[in-house]
């Protein structure tokens, strides 16, 4: 038994720490204990830890905790003090499992509350059952306590958040303030909220926003200096909450409850703010001291950023490249899917590329052409007005959108509470709660269509400024590394940088180069211009847009790997030097060349394909498309958990016939998905490649 006592403190949330036994009372208990025993505490503060945080992995986040069990290994800890038994762990499982493999094991003691008699583990029965089942009490109060909690929660937002915005408990949001359980607009915080969303959005740094609230005092909710953080302000300016939609995720029946809130800032401004922020996080890197021309417009296929970097070789030679962060982010713990992108881009190539494939595009869109001759010259003032008309109606569009969405939610919650409690016949419930899903869905997908609109405005406002600052001619635009950015930053979104496979000679999948994809803001890719009467064009004529999304061939922008190799010389025909042809190595001592009708010696070998397309394809166009969008609908209600009958009567109910004329069954619905699957493995089998084949080699001595 050494000389310390080993006190570990801990509360479950911040209201705790000046409630019941909050951090101070068992620091004053395991003082006194300490000075009972004649033993020196330490103390272990965790602070406002929930037991049930978890890490990435799966694994409990308690540093205090951790420390103590390698202090049990170590023997530097023997004397560990909790002011009760929940404070380690909240399930019996774990309580187990931490006496079995630590305090058993290393014959530490242990004291719970202000009692001078230690539990003694592993020696007397009647207290290793009082242990667990007071672990057990524990653990079935922490569960009571939060399914009451919960409980809660979900009757005041299925009865009254159509009414009144609820306040579920917490610290309110900067520029909210609880008023009776009610999320209240605070005046005071909340124009700074809107001051901070416009400055961002007009290009003011997070690290200015800090300083200028720090300067003119106003108190942040939650730090001890009273000064705020950048990462706060992050989080604030991608809060949701402030447009006045409001998200609560019950994790037991998993659904998603939506309510409003007062409004504090526009949806419009709230999607130029994240758009932003998403900008920024991609391009963030504190430690790149280079310029990159595509930085934060570089995608790779897998859906991650590309990042470029710039190394000096020991040979001298600086290597530059653009590479997909895939791997980086794997290291460092992320769950993340292996990228096909294995080969890194050189950079000076891939800028060269993408440059020459944008400026292809401007020099040949019309759109372009027509609109710096006409509109944005002249009426680029009367746009921008017609703009802010349109997106007020959006935004009136979206907050009846909430009203609608809010309540149907709360009338799915009413049906399930009928249901639960019997008051309606089950099928009726079940078509019924059909009904208000497919509703649910249409004013989600409303939604996502009026805030699509929105930020193609706000696209449209800044592809008209971008047009009026930059309305010289392409090559002035590209004159520099920085005007050549600001040009591809007015012109388009993103690039997104595929691989390029083959087969080598053993049927492997080798990476050969790349394809690039640029999507630009607007649709002039392949745009043209139409007039009404070609014999006549001064009868006006017509701009047709074309795509947004312009494709590359197959690029070799892949940057070198190690060393070049040096050239072997060929001194002349006598020479030994080895002659490649057909990836075979031939040595001119060895083999000479023949003349026509002398017998010499041969290698002979036989080489072998196979193809499973050489015969004609029966009926190729039988597959209708009325048929392919038959399926897609059976097969999405299948992947829903719907069966097969229920299948044919939602198909019969809306009319919908088979391929024949006649009406569904289970059998007919059985049988478009599983001729659809036999189709698809029948047409990989098809398509399906093979390697080629060699036999062995042998030699015949022949003409």
């Amino acid at each position: 038994m050494n000389k310390y006592l080993d006190a570990y403190y801990r509360v479950s949330t911040r209201g705790q720490k000046t409630e019941g036994h909050s951090l101070e009372s068992q620091r004053k208990i395991s003082e006194q204990l300490a000075d009972r025993l004649g033993l020196i505490l330490r103390s272990h503060d965790e602070g406002a830890k929930s037991s049930t945080l978890k890490n990435t992995k799966g694994q409990n986040v308690r540093d205090e905790l951790d420390e103590i069990k390698s202090g049990i290994e170590d023997g530097e800890v023997r004397n560990i003090w909790i002011v009760e038994t929940s404070r380690l762990f909240r399930t019996r499982l774990e309580h187990i499992t931490f006496e079995s493999l630590y305090l058993e094991k290393y014959g530490c003691q242990m004291w719970v509350g202000d009692s001078s008699e230690p539990w003694k583990f592993g020696k007397k029965e009647e207290v290793n059952l009082l242990y667990a089942f007071q672990q057990i009490m524990d653990e079935n109060e922490s569960r009571k306590i939060r399914r009451r909690s919960i409980r809660g929660k979900r009757h005041l937002l299925e009865n009254h958040s159509d009414d009144v915005p609820i306040f579920l408990g917490g610290t309110p949001t900067f520029g909210y303030r609880n008023e009776n359980k009610r999320w209240v607009i605070d005046k005071e915080e909340s124009k700074w909220v809107k001051w901070m969303f416009r400055e961002y959005a007009d290009g003011m740094q997070t690290i200015e926003i800090k300083n200028q609230l720090d300067s003119n005092g106003i108190p942040p909710r939650r730090t001890r200096t009273g000064l705020w953080n950048v990462g706060t302000i992050q989080k604030m300016l991608g809060n949701e909450s402030y447009t006045g939609l409001k998200r609560w995720f019950d994790k037991d029946s998993e659904k998603e409850y939506v309510y409003q809130i007062p409004q504090i800032i526009s949806v419009s401004l709230y999607r130029k703010v994240k758009k932003r922020l998403q900008q920024n996080q991609r391009i963030s890197d504190n430690n790149k001291k280079h310029f990159g021309l595509l930085d934060g417009l570089l995608e790779c296929c897998c859906g991650l950023r590309m990042s470029s970097t710039s190394k000096k070789r020991p040979s001298g030679k600086t290597t530059e490249t653009y590479f997909c962060v895939s791997k980086s982010r794997k290291w460092r713990g992320e769950d993340l899917d292996d990228c096909n992108n294995q080969k890194s881009c050189e950079r000076s190539l891939t800028d060269k590329a993408v440059v020459k494939l944008v400026k292809s595009v401007v020099k040949d869109s019309v759109s372009l052409k027509e609109q710096f001759k006409s509109e944005v010259l002249a009426t680029k003032i009367a746009d921008d007005e017609e703009i802010k008309i349109q997106k007020k109606s959006l935004e009136d569009k979206v907050r009846r959108n909430h009203k609608s969405l809010e309540n149907t939610v709360h009338n799915i919650a009413k049906i399930e509470i009928e249901r639960i409690q019997g008051r309606k016949d089950p099928k009726v419930v079940d078509l019924i709660l059909k009904g208000l899903e497919d509703e649910k869905e249409h004013y989600e997908r409303e939604y996502q269509r009026f805030v699509q609109e929105i930020e193609d405005l706000d696209e449209r406002k800044q592809w008209l400024d971008w047009l009026s600052q930059y309305g010289d001619f392409i090559n002035r635009k590209t004159s520099t590394p920085k005007k050549t950015r600001e040009w591809l930053e007015g012109l388009i979104t993103k690039v997104i940088v595929s691989p390029e496979f083959e087969e080598d000679r053993d049927g492997k999948q080798i990476q050969y180069g790349h394809n690039i994809t640029v999507q630009f803001k607007m649709k002039i890719v392949g745009d043209k211009l139409e007039y009404k009467d070609t014999s006549e064009k001064s009868s006006g004529y017509e701009i047709k847009t074309g795509r947004n999304k312009k494709k590359s061939g197959v690029l070799d922008i892949s940057a070198p790997v190690g060393k070049p190799k040096k050239k072997q010389v060929n001194s002349g025909a006598d020479s030994n030097c080895p002659i490649r042809s057909n990836q075979l190595l031939w040595s001119s001592s060895d083999w000479t060349i023949t003349r026509a009708n002398e017998y010499s010696n041969f290698l002979f070998f036989e080489v072998s394909k196979r193809f499973n397309y050489l015969q004609p394809e029966q009926n190729p166009t039988r597959y209708s498309e009325n048929q392919f969008q038959i399926y897609r609908l059976i097969n999405s209600l299948h992947q829903r958990g719907i069966g097969y009958r229920r299948i044919a009567y939602f198909l019969n109910d809306r009319k919908i016939t088979t391929h024949g004329g006649s009406k569904w069954g289970t059998q007919y619905v059985y049988s478009v998905l599983k001729r659809y699957r036999e189709r698809e493995e029948r047409i990989k089998l098809r398509n399906k490649k093979y390697p080629l084949q060699r036999g062995q080699m042998w030699i015949e001595f022949t003409k």
